[in-house]
């Protein structure tokens, strides 16, 4: 079996950014977010029952308004973040409260999806690998859209309902830049807001017979689950892996299960595109992949998890490695859970990711405080790890 190195140089995806620092709450502090945010509001109105509210979240959401409001810090969603929300907060009315919170700091502004993450670090790699030029110019890490963290542009365009042609063009002439302008972005808040919020209850019956499976997810998380089960099997039958050379196990069945199907259809692309593609020796594979940050944060966590024999596995695990794998490598600080955190912390080989893991709910609104404000935080920079 080779062995899976830790390289002394990431190999980043080419991207850009705002200047200023991003950070990531996941959904169990919005969820809290949430609650404050109502505490507050009820308070405010001096009616109904009281909310308990954890401590340290009103102090949190005092300076994450603030840092959002300076621009001294923005607040980026995730696939992970839209999907849990649709699954894992039961009512459509708790899931308007997470909503409201999650709206007012991000201004619906998602990262990029792992899947095209994990396209662009491939390319990186294999450009780097054969002294290539680069195959893809660099991407925004960050758009006002959900389907931005599903590897699609989004944006709304306006069509005539009889031809079914794009008509912008002459609503806007008809309205006006500004007047048009103002529409087109209530409308995409409006559609954002929708996407994020979900369905009511009312509404599922139609949809499902448009096409609304929301059990795909559910199954394809099974699904990843199981093959962790499965690892998790392999181990115990034989537990000298777990003493011995447990990283390289779980790294070669990450990569050949989450991430070999893509490489194909990528040297493909590189074929059609007249790029080098020829197949990496093995040697020289794991070195790429080894290189590819979120492998590695996925890679690390899992085999923390893995170490414990007594460890069982949850559908929250896989999406907190996957919200994790994007949010350690290309966000500034993170806040998670303890477990999570714990994971990433003790990660001797992730040290150089730098990104800030307050231990605490006070520690991250402490370190939000602290942060000075940046010259123009509108402008997009190239990512500090990232290729130039």
């Amino acid at each position: 079996m080779l062995k899976a190195p830790v390289p002394e140089e990431m190999v980043w995806a080419s991207v850009t950014r705002p200047p200023v620092p991003l950070v990531y709450l996941d959904l169990n502090h919005y969820i809290e977010l949430a609650k404050a945010n109502r505490s507050l509001a009820r308070h405010s109105a001096e009616s109904g029952r009281p909310i308990l509210v954890r401590d340290g979240y009103f102090d949190l959401l005092d300076a994450a308004r603030r840092a959002k409001a300076e621009r001294r810090a923005v607040f980026p969603l995730s696939a992970i973040h839209f999907i849990e929300v649709a699954h894992s907060v039961p009512s459509p009315r708790q899931r308007g409260h997470v909503a409201d919170v999650m709206e007012e700091l991000s201004d619906f502004n998602y990262l990029l999806g792992r899947p095209s993450l994990v396209l662009l670090e491939m390319a990186a790699g294999i450009d780097r690998l054969y002294g290539d030029p680069p195959s893809y110019a660099p991407m925004t890490l960050l758009k006002n859209s959900a389907l931005w963290a599903f590897g699609r542009a989004g944006g709304l365009r306006i069509v005539d309902s009889t031809t079914g042609e794009d008509s912008s063009s002459e609503v806007r002439r008809q309205l006006g830049e500004e007047a048009f302008d103002r529409m087109l972005a209530d409308m995409q808040r409006e559609t954002e807001r929708k996407l994020l919020e979900g369905p009511q209850d009312a509404e599922i019956p139609a949809l499902r017979a448009r096409g609304y499976v929301p059990e795909q997810y559910t199954a394809s998380a099974q699904s990843r689950l199981d093959f962790e089960a499965e690892t998790s099997s392999i181990l115990d039958a034989d537990p000298s892996w777990r003493r011995g050379r447990l990283r390289d196990v779980v790294f070669a069945r990450d990569v050949a299960h989450e991430w070999m199907t893509l490489f194909a259809r990528h040297l493909q692309e590189r074929e059609q595109d007249g790029f080098r593609h020829d197949l990496p020796e093995s040697a020289e594979l794991v070195r790429l992949f080894a290189a590819m940050p979120q492998v590695q944060v996925a890679v690390t966590m899992k085999t923390r998890y893995h170490r414990n024999p007594a460890h069982r596995w949850k559908s929250n695990h896989i999406a907190d490695i996957d919200a994790l794998a994007i949010a350690y490598a290309y966000c500034d600080a993170v806040l998670t859970d303890a477990e999570a955190r714990a994971a990433l912390a003790q990660a001797r080989e992730l040290r150089g990711f730098g990104a800030h893991l307050p231990a605490s709910v006070s520690g991250m609104a402490s370190w939000l405080d602290g942060l000075p404000e940046v010259a123009d935080p509108a402008i997009e920079v190239a990512h500090p790890l990232a290729p130039s």
